[in-house]
């Protein structure tokens, strides 16, 4: 029997234990003793869903449409349009857009800095945003943004299909496969320069990576952060196997206002 077809006996088998009621998704994955990446690396995005279709069962979840770029990018222009200046991702949270900031990245493959560029690429010619566009240009924001490390980009692309094979019991097990994957594709060191990093890339991009950080160890990253960013200019953060989404959120959010608000740029990455 191949993977799939084990995980589709186990859904059946706790069905059968649930009266044949459908299992949700946390459910499921407490029975098996398993994370949900093992179910992503079977089935990709929706893995759940996937599997319940496979066992003959509607999905519980909805199944969403995914925001056109052109939502994102009205909402992007209203950020503009409201503060008169180049918005900041706390703009985007505080004002609760979707699809989330995460999401930008994530499922749109939108970089914040790219946002600038993106809008005139595709709203030069629409005079409803005329006032828009010359704020995004005004002052230089627009070549701010084009001035963007390519190789850098290409590292955060790499970074963000990443997924750790299986959940582990210390730090150091997520670290080891992510140098071995990293290593794949660029020049890796540890715990080398000035600041440290657990990860240097390249010989110029730190990473730190923490596993279910405690509220001391998420103070503790944000100092990390700013150590890596004097000694290179840049820092990325990746955190897995959080137990807690509400205290990472809350660290997810102080982490952009500190770097916007020291002009840093740094990268937070939840695997």
């Amino acid at each position: 029997m191949n993977e799939k077809g084990k995980y589709i006996e186990k859904y059946k088998e706790l069905k059968a234990i649930n009266n044949g009621k459908k299992p949700l998704k946390k459910e499921f994955l407490h029975f098996c003793n398993i994370h949900e990446r093992v179910l992503l690396k079977l089935y990709g995005k929706d893995s759940y869903s996937k599997l319940q279709q496979d066992c003959g069962d509607n999905p519980n979840k909805l199944q969403l449409v995914r925001t056109p770029i052109t939502q994102i990018l009205d909402q992007y222009g209203d950020l503009v349009r409201k503060h008169q200046r180049l918005p900041v991702t706390a703009d985007w949270i505080e004002a609760d857009f979707y699809p989330r900031y995460d999401g930008l990245r994530k499922v749109h493959n939108l970089r914040w800095p790219d946002m600038p560029v993106k809008f005139i690429e595709l709203y030069s010619d629409k005079i409803e945003w005329k006032d828009v566009i010359e704020i995004l240009n005004e002052k230089g924001n627009l070549n701010e943004s084009k001035n963007i490390d390519k190789n850098f980009i290409e590292l955060l692309n790499k970074l963000n299909t990443w997924l750790p094979d299986r959940k582990r019991t210390v730090e150091e097990g997520y670290k080891i496969e992510l140098r071995k994957y990293l290593s794949r594709f660029f020049n890796v060191e540890e715990e080398v320069g000035d600041s440290n990093p657990d990860l240097l890339i390249n010989g110029k991009y730190p990473i730190e990576l923490k596993k279910d950080p405690s509220q001391s160890e998420y103070d503790r990253l944000l100092g990390q952060m700013i150590r890596h960013n004097k000694s290179f200019g840049n820092a990325i953060a990746v955190v897995t196997n959080i137990s807690s989404k509400d205290r990472y959120k809350k660290f997810q959010k102080l982490f952009i206002e500190i770097h916007e608000k020291l002009n840093m740029n740094a990268e937070l990455y939840y695997k």
